[in-house]
């Protein structure tokens, strides 16, 4: 498995199986895996652009279709040591 390490946070390692938590507000597309069992597919990666909200970002597999889902959505069942503390330090200015 391979893992990414971003200063002191520790992140979800590619093939985490993860539960995604029913706050989640995905898009329609997405909203298939609200509440499901996913598996991380991507090493972590920043907000695409200024339209999401701030934070880390994986890619996550449902079933035949690949999503991204943030950070703090997902609980890591096979990997429950998985930090995915965001940090509070971002600001939004518009």
């Amino acid at each position: 498995m391979l893992t990414y390490q971003s200063g002191a946070v520790a992140i979800i390692k590619i093939g985490t199986l993860c539960y995604v938590v029913e706050s989640c507000l995905a898009s329609p597309r997405t909203r298939c895996a609200v509440g499901k069992v996913v598996e991380v597919v991507s090493l972590p990666y920043d907000a695409p652009d200024w339209t999401y909200l701030p934070g880390t970002y994986y890619d996550i597999r449902f079933e035949d279709s690949i999503f991204y889902c943030r950070s703090d959505k997902l609980c890591p069942i096979s990997d429950p040591d998985a930090d995915i503390t965001e940090p509070k330090d971002e600001t939004i200015t518009a």
